[in-house]
């Protein structure tokens, strides 16, 4: 061939061998990666599923995760033949909307739970529970603390959900679960279910505070006693893992290990968790032990909580919901290298704003981390890990993009939105919550990028003093609590927040008028707190004045509509003034937000008969014995003689030989009993 002239192909049968083998190969490989796939996801089917989460176990602590003392020799052992996941980020470093997020595979701007306190999650999202359900499997659920207890919504799809304890651990006047306990109380519903298809989630509280590990923890590990919790823990899910071993169960479940959010431990000013997204708070362990897999294989993409739900879909091949934030993590479990493409990941903190400071929103990349607050930041999390030099003004190009990325996520996610999260606390439970030190106070809910408001790096100090506040009360130490907020109010001004409270402690030591100025005071530097508007109320009607406590109690509603209590309080307030239509209004929608309200019914339907509409009310006091069957005789009484109304002996019988039953000593029934009789007979 001359030069200048172009050059041919060759057609020759070298290189038709050539390609054909090259083809071989490229099979060959591609069966070979299957072939490595653990049998079970081949199949894609388990029998089993147990998702473990251990609540405020931040991933650095693990000592597979690389922690200098061994605290984790159980997970250890699990780690070492399984798939772990070593930069897993939890969208928000609080645990009710943590394990929102966990259990449907959505962000909090999506299921709308974004806070510990005044949120639920509502019937509208789609669990992993419910999912599986639907598929055959019997559902299971152990909880340890009262953050996730049934009335927040995280009970959806469970048959049977375990959230009350039979030896509570008291930190002030709330309850947790101790890990032995919930480790026996699986034990137990492993043995009951081991021959059926089961989904078990299985909740540890115990590294949260108190830092309070039983011995031999508490001595081995006295100098680092958060650790010494999780090695408690370790050693408690140790006995679970046992358990799966004698029934041989475990090679037929896939064990999934991880946590809500870490703990800051004083990194940034923190000393716990809730504030700040910096990574000791939201970098969380995330194990998948796959049945028959047999050796460890470590991931460095990163991923997040969300992505739960998808993979477990993906590895038993059924359909994910619609709406899913989350990606199926299934493509890493195979034994070749996995090539991703860029990922964005979400995390926020709206808990600031409680102080009328800005949100933090951030996103992660594998190396960037980009959170948008007053004064944005930017860290290099593979150069700086403890996130120590904020790079926002030397990079602006990359803040700039990363910043777009993070609205296209909020803006996505708040368009999937089917219901709010809102939800309205009784005081009984908002003190157990306030108790561990969260803060009350509505968060607020703008995903807008405001940069006029404090920063939350600015408030710190007051939010560790606010806290502080709120233990002291609980704890009944009210001088204490009354002299912290005097040094509040000489450092930081006037707040809202520090009135609240002296209001509170006023009002619990008796000092009613002292308490209202309090309030009253709170509510002009803050009109939109429930709570304080609901406590005014109660000290107006006591003073007799009715209408500006139902003022307060519709001032409420209007910034929360969902609070079940002041619905049925104001329902008290108007009926003392004969005001029915709007009493049947208010218990209506009490019953709207949560309808097995048996004493709501009961009103409601007493109420709708002395109005006439005798049907209404059959039905409401039907529905009261469906939520509690063995309710008093006297709810037969009732229906009996609204029967008796319509003129149905049969169905009037029916209810007062009932009501005997409950109550034999009732000769005015008898007496009824016998005249319906003869109406009956002479019909």
């Amino acid at each position: 061939m001359s030069m200048g002239q172009p050059k041919h192909i060759s057609t020759s049968k070298p290189f038709w061998g050539r390609l054909i083998l090259l083809a071989l190969a490229l099979v060959i490989i591609a069966v070979a990666s299957w072939l490595l796939l653990p049998a079970e996801i081949s199949k894609g089917k388990f029998r089993n599923i147990v998702l473990i989460s251990i609540d405020t176990c931040r991933a650095d602590y693990l000592s597979c995760y690389g922690f200098a003392r061994e605290t984790t020799p159980n997970i250890d052992a699990i780690a070492a033949e399984s798939v772990v996941f070593e930069n897993v980020i939890s969208p928000v470093p609080l645990t009710l909307p943590a394990h929102c997020s966990m259990l449907t595979g959505t962000l909090p701007p999506s299921h709308g739970v974004h806070d510990n306190l005044d949120y639920r999650l509502r019937d509208s999202n789609i669990t992993l529970a419910e999912i599986l359900k639907q598929k055959g499997f019997v559902t299971g659920a152990i909880i340890s603390a009262f953050v996730l207890d049934s009335q927040f919504g995280i009970d959806q799809g469970f048959d049977s959900f375990n959230d009350h304890f039979e030896i509570p651990h008291m930190a002030g006047p709330i309850s947790e679960r101790k890990g032995q306990e919930a480790s026996r109380f699986a034990i137990k519903w492993l043995e009951q279910h081991k021959n059926q298809k089961f989904f078990l989630f299985l909740h540890y509280f115990d590294p949260h505070t108190d830092y309070v590990p039983p011995e031999p923890f508490a001595s081995k590990f006295a100098d680092e006693l958060y650790a010494g919790e999780i090695a408690y823990t370790d050693y408690c899910i140790g006995q679970v893992i046992q358990k799966l071993k004698q029934l041989q169960l475990l090679d037929s479940t896939l064990l999934i290990i991880t946590s809500d959010h870490g703990e800051m431990l004083g990194e940034h000013g923190e000393k716990e968790h809730s504030y700040f997204i910096y990574q000791s708070a939201i970098k969380v362990p995330l194990i998948f032990r796959l049945p028959t897999q047999g050796k460890s294989k470590r991931i460095s993409q990163i991923v997040s909580l969300v992505d739960i739900v998808p993979t477990v879909c993906s590895l038993i091949s059924i359909e994910p919901p619609s709406g899913l934030q989350g990606q199926a993590l299934s493509k890493y479990f195979g034994w070749q290298s996995q090539v991703s493409k860029e990922r964005y990941i979400y995390a926020e903190s709206l808990f600031p704003t409680k102080y009328n400071a800005n949100s933090l929103f951030g996103v992660l990349t594998n190396r960037w981390k980009y959170i948008q607050t007053t004064r944005p930041e930017l860290y290099d999390l593979t150069k700086d890990p403890q996130e120590s030099n904020n790079l926002i003004k030397q990079q602006p190009k990359r803040a700039r993009l990363l910043q777009k990325r993070l609205k296209q996520i909020l803006e996505q996610a708040v368009q999937s939105r089917q219901s709010t999260g809102k939800f309205g606390l009784d005081e009984e439970s908002r003190e157990r919550l306030e108790s561990l030190g969260y803060v009350s106070g509505m968060v607020s809910e703008d995903f807008e990028f405001d940069q006029s408001k404090d920063d939350p790096k600015d408030l710190i100090d007051f939010h560790l003093a606010d806290s502080k506040v709120n233990i002291l009360i609980s704890q009944k130490k009210y001088a204490e609590a009354r002299i912290l907020c005097e040094e509040l109010s000489s450092r930081f001004g006037n707040s809202y927040r520090i009135y609240r409270y002296l209001g509170k402690i006023a009002f619990v030591e008796g000092d009613k008028q002292k308490s209202k100025a309090y309030m009253l005071e709170s509510l002009r530097l803050n009109p939109k707190q429930t709570d304080v508007h609901n406590n005014l109320s109660i000290i107006l009607e006591e003073e007799g004045k009715r209408n500006e406590a139902i003022e307060h109690l519709v001032e409420s509603l209007q910034i929360n509509p969902e609070q079940i209590v002041v619905h049925n309080n104001l329902a008290v307030l108007l009926e003392r003034q004969g005001k029915s239509e709007q009493v049947i209004a208010h218990l209506t929608e009490s019953l709207r937000i949560k309808y097995n309200q048996a004493d709501i019914h009961i009103r409601l339907a007493d109420i709708l008969y002395r109005l006439g509409k005798v049907q209404e009310a059959i039905k409401h006091w039907s529905e009261s014995l469906c939520f509690n069957p063995l309710m008093t005789h006297t709810i037969h009484n009732r229906l009996g003689s609204a029967f008796y109304r319509l003129g149905k002996p049969a169905r009037v019988i029916e209810h007062w030989n009932k009501s005997l039953e409950l109550e034999p000593n009732q000769p005015n029934i008898k007496n009824k009993i016998g005249a319906a009789s003869a109406r009956t007979i002479k019909n």
